[in-house]
């Protein structure tokens, strides 16, 4: 499962021209950012993110699959229907003026209602889901701000936006972890007819 999601995730990381530099401006391997619009440093936080966002769930709560036998489409219809909305609500997103760090949430909730819509089954587990991965998250930024304590004031630009924090973290932080928690949880079961039950 985490392979697949890796492998899903790393587009995003393509889109970091979008948040750099008006939301954060940290400083990019080779320059990368410059040259290519991303950083290898983006590949990787995608990659990890996709892999704890998306068995947050499972592990915290005892949780394996089980074939759900539900009709539908085949997978690579599902991948390719949302691949397609990716596709689309990114430059949607952006043209309508709405910066990415309030686009993306936007974007993984508006999949996460319509994959909810065709699998009901899957509303607690994606809110769980979605609480969980806040809180792994919540505990990696917490670590960062240990060790380094003014990292959120040296790199990020919040001032320009809700300028909002959680002992420390900002509130775009918790949103982002949240809502890719809800959607991830949500990928795989949907798309290769999953459902989640206990140990």
């Amino acid at each position: 499962m985490i392979h697949i999601l890796a492998i899903v995730s790393i587009p995003f990381g393509f889109t970091e021209f979008l948040f750099y530099p008006s939301y954060w401006e940290p400083k990019f391997l080779f320059d990368l950012v410059h040259v290519l619009g991303f950083g290898i440093e983006d590949l990787l936080f995608v990659i990890g993110l996709s892999a704890f966002t998306s068995t947050s769930y499972p592990f915290f709560f005892r949780k394996q699959f089980a074939k759900w036998e539900g009709r539908g489409f085949s997978p690579k219809y599902r991948i390719l229907l949302l691949v397609l909305l990716f596709v689309t609500l990114v430059p949607t997103v952006h043209a309508m003026g709405i910066h990415l760090i309030y686009g993306a949430p936007l974007i993984m909730l508006s999949f996460s209602s319509i994959l909810l819509f065709l699998r009901r089954d899957l509303l607690i587990p994606a809110v769980l889901g979605g609480v969980s991965s806040t809180i792994v998250y919540s505990i990696l930024c917490f670590l960062l701000l240990w060790i380094y304590p003014s990292i959120f004031d040296l790199t990020w630009h919040t001032q320009k936006f809700l300028n909002i924090r959680w002992f420390g973290i900002p509130l775009e932080e918790l949103i982002y972890a949240f809502s890719s928690g809800l959607a991830a949880t949500l990928f795989y079961p949907f798309v290769f007819s999953f459902r989640f039950v206990s140990f």
